[in-house]
């Protein structure tokens, strides 16, 4: 993967790319909150015939300092990125609040999506959540600020992940992050996800969720968006809220197949609807 950056005005963004000589499609994938690229690290050498690019999403990994977040410019960040390196067509995919971000850009950019591949993300939009429910995220980074720091790390990475080798990553990238930067994206983030009204997606939707994930009310409000939408859920075996980590060979092989199935979709001309 070659390291690059982009200047926002906001903060310097780093973003990583693989070069194949030959590849199906371009796909970028966004982490969620305080993770950092390195989550996709599994993603990497299995999708071998696909152009990927990950990033630090602004207030993550090497991405800081930056200034005036919002997933609006988050986007604009995705769009200069994808901007500096030529590219007009590809396949987003958004871990967690990752997610939130992608589906900005799907509002902002509509004819850039070529699919969207949520990963234990939920949706844009108010009416899908109860004000009992968002009540621990308005609260969330008053309580995080009380734990001693390792502590905090430790607790987020096993409720995050299911298996050591996924703890272990996820525990490293919030050592890495820090807690005032901690403190700074959740409260960045968690502030900005409502107000965003639901995206209308004009591309394909594939819905990830692993069977255990645990993280607030993930697992319901992906059944919700589903249900409303017509999304295919697709629940990932043996894996928790990052579940792209716990079980990479079974999350790869999915994302496999649903690029297979968009590439021979437009090769043939067709139209797909949700």
């Amino acid at each position: 993967m070659i390291k690059k950056y982009i200047d926002t005005g906001r903060g310097r963004v780093y973003y990583w790319l693989n070069q194949p000589a030959v590849y199906k499609t371009t796909l970028m994938l966004t982490h969620g909150l305080t993770a950092d690229h390195s989550l996709f690290d599994l993603q990497l050498d299995a999708l071998n015939d696909i152009r990927i690019i990950t990033w630090d999403m602004p207030l993550h990994g090497e991405s800081r300092p930056y200034n005036d977040f919002s997933f609006i410019h988050a986007a604009q960040d995705m769009k200069q990125i994808l901007d500096q390196e030529g590219i007009d067509s590809l396949v987003m995919a958004g871990q967690s609040a990752g997610g939130y971000a992608v589906q900005v850009f799907a509002h902002l950019y509509p004819h850039l999506l070529k699919g969207f591949i949520a990963i234990d993300s939920t949706p844009l939009g108010s009416h899908y959540y109860k004000r009992s429910e968002t009540f621990w995220t308005d609260h969330y980074d008053a309580f995080a600020a009380l734990l001693p720091y390792r502590c905090y790390c430790r607790l987020s990475a096993n409720n995050a992940a299911l298996h050591k080798t996924a703890r272990e990553a996820f525990y490293e990238s919030l050592l890495r992050l820090g807690k005032a930067d901690m403190l700074k994206a959740v409260r960045s983030i968690y502030r900005d996800f409502k107000k965003y009204d639901e995206v209308k997606f004009q591309c394909p939707v594939l819905l990830c969720l692993g069977d255990h994930d645990q993280v607030g009310y993930v697992p319901k409000y992906n059944q919700m968006w589903s249900q409303a939408t017509g999304y295919q859920l697709c629940i990932i075996p043996d894996a928790g809220h990052n579940s792209n980590y716990d079980n990479a060979p079974y999350f790869n092989e999915v994302i496999i197949k649903f690029i297979n199935q968009l590439t021979a979709g437009q090769e043939k001309g067709e139209a797909y609807g949700n």
